[in-house]
């Protein structure tokens, strides 16, 4: 008898064990409050890819974490132009005006970054072709988003 309640007891305390195991946040980019457990995500909204936009061009985009302003603590977005990583702006709200791009394709990129402004594991990127100012435009159906007044900006590129 005693041995088999020795067997019971080792066979649930490794049960337990499993259980604890699946509770460690396995898979999960540590970053400990992203929706659905699997890492934050970031998604562009508008342009839509391969849109054919006019200057200047409003992005939006979701994330699964809350944006603010870096003293806040709370995530912030990096905003870049044709892969120029070194030459981002700071975004803290989820619709960005960018302005001074000039007429040709343009890759947007956007990078979640925590408010020490390293890397929060999530981005997304987005190919237009900017034909001249005022509105943009969906290729297939998009409808149009009107830039809002005043706001970011700060791109200059040839």
């Amino acid at each position: 008898m005693a041995m088999r309640v020795k067997g019971l007891a080792a066979a649930g305390f490794a049960c337990a064990m499993l259980a604890l195991g699946g509770c460690s946040g396995a898979g999960d980019s540590g970053d400990g409050d992203a929706a659905g457990g699997g890492g934050p995500t970031l998604t562009i909204t508008s342009p839509a890819e391969g849109a054919t936009v006019t200057a200047p061009v409003t992005l939006t985009f979701t994330s699964s974490e809350d944006i603010g302003p870096e003293e806040s603590g709370k995530h912030h977005v990096h905003v870049t132009i044709d892969g120029k990583t070194d030459d981002y702006e700071v975004v803290t709200s989820t619709t960005h005006r960018i302005d001074g791009l000039t007429p040709g394709r343009h890759r947007i990129g956007v990078t979640l970054q925590h408010a020490d402004h390293s890397d929060a594991g999530a981005s997304a990127q987005v190919n237009v072709n900017v034909a001249g100012g005022g509105q943009t435009t969906a290729p297939s159906g998009g409808g149009e988003t009107t830039a809002p007044s005043g706001g970011g900006g700060g791109y200059d590129y040839p």
